[in-house]
């Protein structure tokens, strides 16, 4: 456990923040136009877990004339067989295409109870816009919010976020 980790938090109701975090080690895969059906998430995932290949922050669009978009990270020292296996599978379920990204990294606000602080989120991002960050993807829990970011930007992005919750 990270030293830093707080002692328990001092009402039921409060969020605390103990640090910003700043991961390079993941790329951004996105399937193009995917067939919004039933089995086409669990071919996509069940091929890359055929693989070995780990994901993390899933993330499926708003649907479009009967497709969606399906968006993800893997590490990037498996990139090469996650697009092998999402191009596989693009192909058989007749998707658009398949793009990626080495160029982002995840910025991170690490914390407790990050998800009763019902303000916290909108806080978070408009201080990275203030920032001109960009947020490419967003996941958050109890004990996390992680934006992902182009890579050039995490520096400033860490930055402003340390200013602002630290």
């Amino acid at each position: 456990m990270n030293s830093n980790f707080p002692r328990e938090p001092s009402g039921p109701l409060d969020a605390q923040i103990f640090d910003v975090r700043i991961d390079r080690t993941s790329a951004r895969i996105t399937l193009l136009g995917v067939p919004d059906i039933p089995g086409v998430a669990a071919g996509i995932f069940s091929e890359l877990a055929g693989r070995g290949v780990g994901v993390a922050m899933i993330v499926q669009n708003n649907m479009r004339g009967g497709v969606t978009d399906v968006g993800f990270l893997v590490e990037k020292a498996r990139l090469d067989d996650a697009v092998e296996g999402c191009r596989k599978v693009a192909k058989t379920i007749y998707a658009q295409g398949v793009s990626f990204s080495t160029e982002i990294a995840r910025v991170s606000l690490m914390g407790l109870n990050l998800d009763r602080a019902v303000d916290l989120p909108a806080k978070m991002f408009s201080t990275l816009a203030e920032a001109k960050i960009n947020i490419d993807m967003i996941v958050s829990n109890s004990y996390d919010i992680t934006c992902v970011v182009a890579a050039n930007s995490a520096e400033a992005a860490a930055a402003a976020l340390r200013s602002k919750f630290l």
